[in-house]
């Protein structure tokens, strides 16, 4: 277990026991998903692939989490460190291309030519990008304990370099990419609900499948940036006192990581390609 100086062992060892047990339900309910897409052809869409990639993404953050918290300055500290950039990254990544792909098909009605070089450049771009950016801290020795899991250090926040990585690698990017995603959900919602409201919809099915697939799709955004938000908000407090953090703050970020708000959508994003586009 990794050795901080800012929490006893025993608030370590809960907060690493509360981490595990996400991890392992959230690799449960992506692994459902993954099952889903395997198991019904219909679902095998290139679109919907990109579904299928954000939980594959989530599930090796989760595996990474799994582990507990090694020991810190060990190589298994280092390789959960960027194991966690790599995977989290990613998922934001393919979070963003869900709802940018979702805002061309229906706010754009565009219909997209999918080709192999296409994929191809797709995958480079989100898995390359992750890859490149969780292996710069390791130009600075940045990896190391985070508190109760390994991750871009704490203590090397009197260089600047550990400060400098979170922010420009990770936090700026996420909430880059929370804005935009919101922008998309929300005309993506007012499109719905504009084709909901047209007359030869009115008093059938579609209407109302489309009324509550509008409804459903609000949750996503939202969750998105509740997730972030907390874990961001300790991140800045422990920019401000690096030495001095707020245990119940941490128990707060553990709870309302994106693993656990996974855990509400996860199996319901098998839902979204049918009703949306995302099957084409």
């Amino acid at each position: 277990m990794s050795t901080s100086m800012d929490f006893t062992p025993e608030q370590e060892e809960v907060l690493t026991a509360i981490r595990v047990t996400e991890a392992v339900v959230a690799v449960l309910a992506s692994s459902a998903v993954v099952f889903s897409f395997a198991r019904f052809p219909e679902l095998r869409k290139p679109n919907f692939a990109l579904v299928f990639w954000l939980c594959m993404a989530d599930i090796g953050a989760n595996v990474a989490y799994s582990v507990g918290a090694p020991a810190d300055g060990g190589l298994a500290c280092i390789a959960q460190g960027v194991a966690v950039t790599f995977f989290d990254l990613s998922s934001v990544w393919w979070t963003f291309l869900i709802g940018y792909k979702l805002y061309r098909s229906i706010v754009k009605q565009e219909v997209e030519l999918h080709t192999f070089e296409r994929t191809l450049k797709m995958h480079a771009l989100v898995w390359g990008s992750s890859f490149v950016a969780a292996l710069l801290p390791l130009t600075t020795h940045n990896y190391g304990d985070a508190g109760a899991w390994c991750w871009i250090s704490a203590d090397s926040y009197n260089q600047g370099t550990g400060t400098m990585w979170r922010f420009a690698i990770f936090y700026v990017p996420i909430w880059c990419v929370a804005f935009a995603t919101s922008v998309h959900y929300y005309a993506i919602i007012r499109a719905l609900r504009g084709f909901s409201s047209m007359q030869h919809f009115a008093g059938t099915a579609q209407q109302e499948r489309l009324a509550r697939l509008a409804r459903q799709l609000q949750l996503y955004p939202l969750i998105f940036v509740v997730s972030w938000t907390m874990i961001t908000i300790v991140r800045v407090y422990n920019t401000i006192k690096p030495h001095q953090p707020l245990y119940w703050l941490t128990v707060l970020q553990v709870l309302f990581s994106p693993m656990s708000m996974q855990v509400l959508i996860g199996p319901n994003y098998h839902y979204i390609g049918p009703q949306t586009g995302l099957n084409h």
